[in-house]
């Protein structure tokens, strides 16, 4: 934690750097509160005197509007701004003390999302803690395991540089919603109603992320077991009713936004965007160069070869943890945008850390087992896949590594390089013959 406050303080928080904690999407995801709690308008009207005047920057500038009807609406769903919510109070409160610029954009605003983002990594790492402890993992491998998951992923990257995206708060979301789904296996009554307030918040952040659901049955041992469990809960159709109405009633407060600033319900602000399932681009998320989760986060690959410990443990278990990944590899890879946009890695598969995290801590576990050149050789892999992960997390942040133009030719050429001067797309563009 100590690393990444620094890293924040160094990198985001001083002179100009400051304005641009909250940017790109990150604008979109933001924008629904000084737009509700400052401007008082949820069409966005402070846009073009705000964000596109008095802090315009072409680094990290980003329309997020769409029109409708004659009237302009936010691109992204409001969940996130929810989940900023405190932050923003904190930012808004400091700037007004201090006699700042209270538009929702100067100094303490900016801070204060960065501080969100530290927040929610510091209670995500507690919930993975709790969940590594339910899959019996010992506390020495969790301690092992913990920096290695921040620093070895593009964590590290989302929370210190664009902690105003979505990502780091649904790391929280989705984790805490498997390990209350491990509670209700457990049989505990309250954990099907916490099941369904977080099953909506992570709808509201980030609708795809409602795939998480499909996870619950590889939280038990068997499918007996689950299939036990679901039919106890039709016995108490109360608490299951009243979880199945928080997981719809809470994303659905996004038709009332979209009823404030269209007077329709029922937009789909994406326009012309979507999945396309029958073209998924499978294994581009996965190796390609311009984005592939392996080959700029190659820690993930060693987590999925932890899953053979699980497998071990119980099969149903590994099998269905390898399914899992597998479906959302392909839904995930099904999006118009395979890669998208501006990103360190495939950074869709961010909120889905504990898939890498719980097999990475069993393997760990293993490892402390070894002796000898097999422990040494398992402890180089992982240092050096994480000081990999760093080094091309600092090439993206200097645009060595591009935002969205890598291919094979540009990243051979910069491999490990430490000159860090910004690329020319059109210089590694392949032009037909």
């Amino acid at each position: 934690m100590l690393i990444v406050i620094w890293s924040a303080a160094n990198i985001s928080w001083s002179g100009l750097h400051a304005s641009g904690i909250i940017k790109a999407d990150g604008r979109g995801y933001y924008a629904h509160l000084p737009a509700l709690f400052i401007y008082h308008d949820l069409n966005f009207g402070h846009f073009d005197s705000i964000e596109a005047g008095k802090y315009n920057n072409p680094n990290y500038n980003y329309d997020y509007r769409k029109y409708s009807e004659g009237y302009t609406l936010n691109k992204y769903f409001a969940g996130t701004s929810l989940a900023m919510l405190p932050f923003f109070g904190l930012g808004h409160a400091l700037t007004l003390i201090t006699g700042e610029d209270a538009d929702g954009y100067s100094n303490y605003y900016q801070i204060a999302i960065s501080l969100a983002g530290i927040t929610y990594l510091f209670l995500s790492l507690l919930v993975l803690i709790r969940i590594a402890r339910e899959f019996h993992i010992s506390d020495k491998a969790i301690a092992l395991a913990i920096p290695i998951i921040v620093l070895g992923t593009n964590w590290y990257y989302y929370v210190v540089s664009e902690p105003a995206m979505s990502h780091v708060y649904s790391v929280f979301f989705i984790s805490t919603f498997v390990y209350q789904s491990i509670r209700w296996s457990r049989g505990e009554k309250t954990a099907l109603i916490w099941m369904g307030i977080l099953l909506g918040l992570i709808t509201f952040i980030r609708p795809v992320n409602a795939i998480i659901v499909f996870i619950i049955p590889v939280l038990f041992k068997n499918i007996s077991d689950f299939s036990a469990h679901l039919l106890n809960a039709f016995k108490h159709p109360g608490q299951l009713m009243a979880a199945i109405g928080l997981a719809v009633l809470i994303p659905m407060l996004q038709l009332v936004v979209y009823k404030i600033q269209t007077g329709h319900f029922f937009i789909y602000a994406y326009e012309e965007e979507g999945f396309d399932f029958l073209h998924p681009h499978f294994l581009d998320i996965l190796l390609s160069y311009k984005k592939g989760l392996f080959l700029y986060t190659p820690l993930t690959l060693i987590g999925l070869v932890g899953v053979y410990v699980l497998f071990r443990r119980s099969r149903f278990q590994g099998i269905g943890w390898l399914m899992f990944f597998g479906f959302i590899t392909y839904i995930l890879s099904s999006w118009w945008n395979w890669y998208y946009g501006g990103s360190f890695s495939s950074r869709a598969y961010l909120e889905y850390l504990f898939i890498f995290f719980i097999p990475l801590g069993l393997l760990i576990d293993k490892g402390i087992q070894l002796s000898g050149i097999k422990r040494l050789l398992a402890i180089s892999t992982l240092v050096v896949f994480t000081a990999l992960c760093q080094f091309q997390t600092y090439q993206y942040r200097r645009m060595v590594i591009h935002w969205d133009q890598m291919n094979k030719t540009w990243y051979w050429d910069v491999f490990l390089s430490t000159d860090f001067t910004p690329r020319n797309p059109d210089d590694y563009r392949i032009t037909p013959k």
